[in-house]
């Protein structure tokens, strides 16, 4: 089980690790293509809802390291705040 399960990560992250260098053309004309628009909507808003809600996990088990540090609203903006204006908040295809 263990074996699949390592298996599976590798494959996992081979396949996601140098999809970032597709994308990796600037183009600063400003106009909205298509598949860029599709890659977003159906590629990079789903994972960062995947991300958000990884943070909000973590924010919630980290409570009990940072409410006697009190450093919950630095957890909470780390956490969750910037990923949800990163992911949701901003216009279509700017990164």
């Amino acid at each position: 089980m263990k074996r699949i399960i390592l298996t599976f990560l590798m494959v996992f992250s081979l396949a996601f690790s140098s999809n970032g260098l597709l994308f990796a053309e600037d183009d600063s004309s400003g106009d909205l293509s298509t598949p860029e628009v599709i890659g977003d909507v159906l590629w990079v808003r789903p994972l960062g809802i995947m991300h958000i809600a990884m943070g909000a996990t973590a924010f919630v088990i980290s409570l009990p390291a940072t409410i006697p540090l009190k450093k919950t609203d630095e957890a909470k903006e780390f956490l969750i705040t910037y990923p949800y204006h990163y992911f949701l908040k901003r216009p279509l295809r700017e990164m």
